[in-house]
């Protein structure tokens, strides 16, 4: 922990904004890790850090997502 207080706040917020790309794209290992600088990067009070690290992300249920499909329409 004492090693992510030595990391200035820019390079921190690349590393929060890399780590949580690389746990969407289905790593493991890497949402853990982006948690613990998205974590540092508030306790540090970073108002923008949110902003740094936010994803627009599509919460609503898949059937809401998908197109309904008439089922008369057989093209």
């Amino acid at each position: 922990m004492t090693a992510l207080q030595g990391i200035p706040d820019e390079e921190l917020a690349d590393l929060a904004r890399h780590w949580r790309a690389e746990a969407l794209r289905g790593s493991k290992d890497a949402r853990g890790t982006a948690h613990l600088y998205e974590a540092e990067l508030r306790r540090r009070g970073r108002n923008n850090s949110d902003e740094a690290t936010q994803v627009v992300l599509d919460m609503r249920p898949l059937s809401a997502r998908e197109e309904s499909r008439r089922w008369w329409r057989l093209w």
